[in-house]
This record gives structure tokens, sequence and C-alpha cells, in this order.
């Protein structure tokens, strides 16, 4: 085992968990040439296939099955027992990142994020998306490095989710609202027709408003539900609708919008959000930098 690079174990261990040398070389930042060459020295090692392409990617032998029950373990006890320490070194990289974000996150936490991001890496591409209902497989495949969302969410433990802030919910309205009040109980909703914003994922298939309100037998009308939050704003401005959002965001849009409390009897979803990134790169020293930014970000937003 002496004349094998550990740097092919590791181009291994992607490949039998992806089973696809394009998104391998994604999630391991190299070539898809460089995973090619990786692979044909592994096969001449192990003196086997190990993957043999079809029309769905690449399918294990049954050699490369038994070695990838047994690799990862053993590679995160080597690791471990070395205390091997990858750097990573942001002035150098070049590469692309992808972050998904809960819409009411991303609207107060990119903009900083991005500011630290390309201070820090100014040649980094970023690519800010939308949590999706494909949001979760992407992490797992390695096309996003990570998530951003409302916690806890049920996701499979291929992904961790780990709590780094907690936010509350209030309701945003026009300036001049009729709606007079600081603070906006169970009887005052169905008074003013509702905005929804979408998140898949989280509350495509529940409005935590309407269920909310329908334990005191109150039926609110949702006249407005988008996935665009610059088109409900828009909206907002121009008519008498609310808009139950993240207080985070709401404080963002004081200047142009007024923030109302919500009666604490009202039950609301989960305020904590969370980081959520695959369990198989969670030593990775891109995905760890990437996780530290947006935790201090988050830091800071609370100082």
């Amino acid at each position: 085992m002496s004349q094998l690079d550990l740097n092919l174990l590791k181009v291994f261990r992607v490949l039998i968990e992806v089973k696809n040398t394009r998104k391998a070389a994604e999630i391991l930042h190299l070539s898809q040439p460089a995973v090619s060459r990786a692979l044909r020295r592994l096969r001449d090692y192990f003196g086997d296939e190990l993957f043999v392409r079809t029309a769905h990617g690449l399918e294990p032998t049954s050699k490369a099955l038994v070695i990838g029950s047994r690799l990862p373990e053993a590679m995160d006890q080597l690791f471990e027992a070395l205390n091997v320490q990858e750097e990573f070194e942001p002035l150098l990289y070049s590469g692309k990142v992808t972050i998904a974000v809960n819409g009411f996150i991303a609207h107060w936490l990119v903009p900083p994020l991005i500011k630290t991001l390309t201070e820090k890496a100014p040649n980094m591409e970023i690519y800010m998306a939308n949590w999706g209902e494909d949001t979760s497989d992407k992490i797992i495949d390695g096309e996003i490095q990570l998530a951003i969302n409302y916690f806890p969410l049920g996701l499979t433990k291929q992904l961790i989710q780990e709590k780094i802030g907690r936010d509350e919910f209030v309701v945003l309205c026009r300036k001049d609202h009729p709606f007079q009040k600081e603070v906006i109980g169970a009887e005052d909703f169905p008074k003013y027709p509702l905005a929804s914003h979408i998140v898949p994922g989280w509350n495509e298939t529940k409005n935590f408003t309407v269920e909310a309100l329908r334990k005191f037998g109150c039926k609110p009308k949702v006249q407005l539900s988008s996935s665009k939050m610059n088109i409900i704003l828009s909206s907002l401005e121009l008519t008498d609708m609310l808009l139950p959002c993240s207080k985070l965001l709401a404080e963002t849009l004081s200047d142009r919008f007024r923030i109302l409390d919500i009666d604490p009897e009202l039950e609301q979803p989960s305020p904590d959000f969370a980081l959520i990134y695959a369990n198989k790169s969670r030593r990775n020293p891109l995905d760890e930098w990437l996780q530290q930014c947006v935790i201090d970000c988050v830091n800071s937003k609370f100082k």
C-alpha cells in the first residue's frame, strides 16, 4: 500500500459516492481528465476495472464495493491519527462555489457574505441559489457546497444541519397601512389579505400563518404567493397586503415598511436557522472555510 498515493484514495472515495467523473472533479476541485487519470492508476494498482461505464454513470464492480465499504472509515482514522491538516488558501482560489439560501435569510445575510467572500477570495466565482426542491440532492452530489435554511428540516442523514442563529417572525406592511396597532393578533389578520413568500421544501405546501390562525377559527385570504421577494415587496407598497416574514429581513426594510409584532399566542415556525452541508465533505478545507465565513457574518449581525 506504500506505493499508492493517498490522493488516489480520495478520488476513489468520491467516485464510489457520486459514480460520475464530472461530479467527482467538481467536488475535488480537479479537472475531469485528472480524475480519469487517477482512475486509471487505481485500476492498475488494484488489478480491477473498479467502475464500468453505463448509461446512468459509473457502476462499481464487486471489488470496488468491498473497498468502498471499508475505505471511508479507514481514511478518517488514518488522517485523524496523522493529524493531516489541509489548508485552503482563499487568495489563490479561482474556482466556483454555489451556496443555496432560504429567501428570507438571503435578503439580510447574502450581501455581507458576498462582501466577505470577495474580499478574502477575490478570484472566486460565487453563485447564490434559492433553496429548491432538489437542493438536498445537489448538496449530496457536490453541486452545492453549502446551504442555509430554517432548522430543523426533515433531511437525510447524509446531510449535517448545524444551528448557527435564531430569528423571529413579524409582519411587514406599507408605511401608511390602515392597521395602526403595533401588535397584530388573530382577530386582525382576516381584515387584510396576506402575501406569502414561497420557499420550496419549507413552506410551499404549508402556510404557517394560515395554520396558526385556523386554530383560532380564523380564515385569512392569501392573495399573493411568489418565490420572488422583489415582486412581493413591490406589491406590498401598493396594497393593504400583510407579509409574515423574518424579523432580520424586516429590519433591513424598515425605511420602506412598517414592522408589526405578532401576538405571541399565535404559533410560529421554528426561528432557528442552520448551515446545511454534506456529511462526506465535512473536512473539506474549502467547505470548512465557507462555513466559517457564514458563521462570522451571522455573528457580526448579532453584535
